[in-house]
């Protein structure tokens, strides 16, 4: 080009343009060229990305280095999305596997219900060969359908359902997340009805075993103290004696006797009567309870059993106005409850001490009781919620399961932690 310039300012110089000006054009037609295959070098490998084809091979022999260069670095990249694309295949066809072969039955659907995902533990619970949209398991059960197509699918629940005229008693867990901006909601389901069957058996023996403790006692000395009674009243002939004719000794025996049947009744008759509290409880009168109203009207009226126990107790609330709905009577109850079984435990313990602590964790409301008494012990703690098992001499055993009720009512939940020798903590999650 310096040269075609060149030739045209000369005079007489038209062979050197000529020829200058053929260069410059040929040189361009060559860039041009150049450019173009660079285009289309780089055109065709977006594209493959594109469709995902990773097969090409780009490398070739060629004189010019840059091409060289461009063909070696389109391999390498190549060979990347490649390996990349044979990992994901892999983790896809791993979790694949897990999925079809974990026993309980897992499916996934997308915002317009259609199902993503089925594994066959669901087919075969649900007895059916496929599911194309979540609405269909409507016509198996619509309590299922409702529950899975609620607000908030975390809290998961129990759903009893029958299928191919087998009752089902249905664990239903689920979950929502987002891919790619579009919300999925995963959901897993369990037959629990064994395990319940089994939880259920082994309460009742539990129970009728306390039952029977409780009621022999009872029975054991009314019936043996009535059969001496009956003898002290015949004679050798087996008629019925005067009082008169019976010596004083004996009838002071049996004055003792029938006071202690009498006691003995007494206490069978309470017995029953408790056992008919734990089983009718009335239905809670839900109301807004401000927490700190609540602990501290708790602290007022078990302040005189703390005096006299010399037992310090401290309220600890996470944030002021902390508020919820229960029914405060029997919310007290429980609390009261609590406090009692602390103060049971702190017997002969150098500084007792009982905190209740309020906090609110992901939107929960949680009131601990802790004490700092002697524990709970292995044996002990697999029967502290069984009705009427007690180790208080005065106790009725029907705190902890009464409690539990409660919480229940109140679609909540009350846990025990202790260690023996340093302390146990109650916690109730609302």
């Amino acid at each position: 080009m310096a040269l075609f310039v060149f030739s045209i300012s000369q005079d007489k110089w038209y062979m050197a343009s000529a020829i200058s000006a053929i260069l410059v054009f040929a040189i361009m037609a060559e860039l041009i060229y150049f450019i173009e295959r660079t285009n289309r070098e780089i055109s065709n490998f977006l594209l493959s990305i594109r469709n995902k084809d990773f097969t090409n091979t780009y490398f070739k022999k060629e004189k010019n280095r840059s091409f060289f260069e461009l063909h070696q670095a389109f391999n390498v990249i190549t060979s990347e999305l490649q390996n990349t694309r044979i990992e994901k295949e892999v983790h896809y066809q791993y979790l694949k596997m897990v999925i079809e072969h974990v026993n309980i039955a897992l499916f996934c659907f997308g915002p317009d219900g259609e199902i993503q995902l089925i594994n066959k533990a669901a087919k075969k619970l649900l007895r059916i060969p496929g599911l194309r949209n979540i609405n269909d398991i409507g016509k198996i059960d619509q309590k299922l359908l409702k529950m899975m197509q609620k607000h908030d699918p975390e809290k998961g629940g129990l759903v009893k359902t029958v299928i191919d005229g087998e009752l089902l008693q249905l664990s239903l867990q689920g979950a929502r997340f987002k891919l790619q901006g579009k919300p999925y909601t995963i959901f897993s389901l369990q037959n629990i009805k064994n395990e319940l069957e089994e939880q259920e058996l082994e309460s009742w023996q539990k129970l009728i075993r306390v039952l029977t403790h409780e009621i022999m006692n009872s029975a054991t000395p009314v019936s043996s103290l009535s059969a001496a009674i009956n003898e002290m009243l015949l004679d050798e002939k087996g008629e019925r004696r005067d009082l008169k004719q019976i010596d004083p000794g004996d009838l002071d025996d049996m004055y003792s006797s029938l006071k202690t049947i009498e006691n003995r009744s007494k206490g069978l008759l309470e017995f029953i009567s408790n056992y008919k509290n734990l089983t009718r409880l009335p239905k809670p009168h839900f109301i807004e309870i401000y927490i700190t109203d609540l602990l501290h009207h708790v602290e007022t009226l078990m302040k005189p059993v703390l005096m006299k126990k010399n037992i310090q107790l401290s309220i600890k609330i996470q944030k002021d106005k902390m508020k919820f709905r229960a029914d405060q009577e029997m919310i007290e109850r429980v609390l009261i409850n609590l406090v009692l079984n602390a103060v049971d435990a702190l017997k002969n313990k150098k500084n007792p001490a009982i905190q209740i602590l309020a906090l609110e964790t992901n939107r929960q409301i949680f009131i601990q009781v802790k004490d700092n008494g002697k524990g709970i012990n292995e044996d002990t703690f697999e029967k502290i919620f069984i009705p009427f098992f007690t180790t208080k001499k005065q106790g009725s055993g029907i705190g902890l399961s009464l409690s539990r009720q409660i919480m229940r009512l109140h679609k909540g939940r009350i846990s025990v932690t202790s260690n023996p020798g340093e302390g146990t903590i109650v916690t109730l999650a609302f």
